[in-house]
């Protein structure tokens, strides 16, 4: 009994070390949508412009090591104010921890490709959907109205402010329950147990990774990281996987009523694009 409080106490002070890393950006965010839903006329004009540009723009933001962007990236998606395709590039630059681990395990030249390789993924893969399966249907449609403002009107008079504290602080309240339940199933099936299933040396080992990276959690890079530096999977496998990595994104997807039938597409094309990405990086680089 005294291990399972001790289990259930570090999965909540881990999960929550990651959420409260979200807060800040998450706050910015419904304070942006907050701003556009309610002052910005030109909104849906301004989004339709730097579509063209936007799986550049995402590739670059995913890339930042940092588990909330991604998370802000679906949420601006729930809303209307971000292109299914751009979504996906901001999924696939997604490294989180990764990086990071690279670096201090000593591995600088990996870090350094795999954050040059996943930006070039991202941006290929996002304007190829972009133009193909994920292509805007209507040029001219404005963006989802925000659940956010029925908050701020209709919530016994409360202000801007205090919606828009209401909205992150429930966002953050489910993040970091489906956080604490993920790191115990984790925890409790074990990294070798995980490395079992790999299949390595398979070419099929970045599709199985891609799928396992699909797993809403931060601590998901950090898995990968461990698997790669430890030679149980190849590169193009830790590539597809922390492709998919995509974190506190695809709670935020099915978290939001407005982004639930959105999500499916999504999902499918950001998997599609890392575990293809990953099976040519393994053929190519030993």
């Amino acid at each position: 009994m005294h291990e399972i409080i001790h289990e259930l106490i570090h999965a909540v002070t881990h999960s929550l070390e990651h959420v409260l890393q979200s807060v800040p950006i998450l706050f910015i965010v419904y304070s942006i949508l907050y701003f556009m839903e309610h002052k910005m006329r030109s909104a849906p004009n301004l989004i339709e412009k730097t579509q063209r540009v936007g799986p550049v723009i995402g590739a670059l933001a995913g890339s930042i090591p940092q588990c909330g962007f991604s998370a802000a990236a679906s949420a601006l998606f729930a809303e209307g104010f971000l292109a299914p395709a751009t979504l996906v590039a901001v999924f696939l630059a997604t490294s989180d921890e990764a990086v990071p681990l690279l670096l201090s395990g000593g591995a600088s030249h990996d870090a350094i490709a795999l954050l040059i390789i996943k930006i070039i993924i991202a941006v290929i893969g996002g304007y190829f959907l972009h133009f193909t399966f994920l292509k805007p249907k209507n040029k001219n449609s404005t963006p989802v109205n925000m659940d956010i403002s029925h908050h701020g009107h209709n919530c016994c008079g409360s202000s801007p402010f205090s919606a828009i504290v209401l909205r992150t602080l429930k966002t953050c309240a489910f993040l970091l329950l489906i956080m604490v339940i993920i790191h115990i199933a984790v925890e409790y099936a074990g990294e070798d147990r995980i490395a079992a299933l790999m299949l390595g040396g398979s070419v099929i080992q970045p599709v199985i990774c891609a799928f396992i990276g699909l797993i809403p959690s931060c601590a998901i890079s950090v898995l990968f990281s461990q698997l790669y530096m430890s030679g149980v999977i190849s590169f193009g496998s830790m590539i597809a996987g922390l492709s998919t990595g995509a974190g506190f994104g695809y709670m935020i997807l099915l978290r939001e009523k407005s982004s639930r039938k959105r999500a499916l597409p999504v999902i499918i094309a950001t998997w599609s694009v890392a575990a293809i990405s990953g099976i040519i990086c393994q053929i190519l680089i030993k």
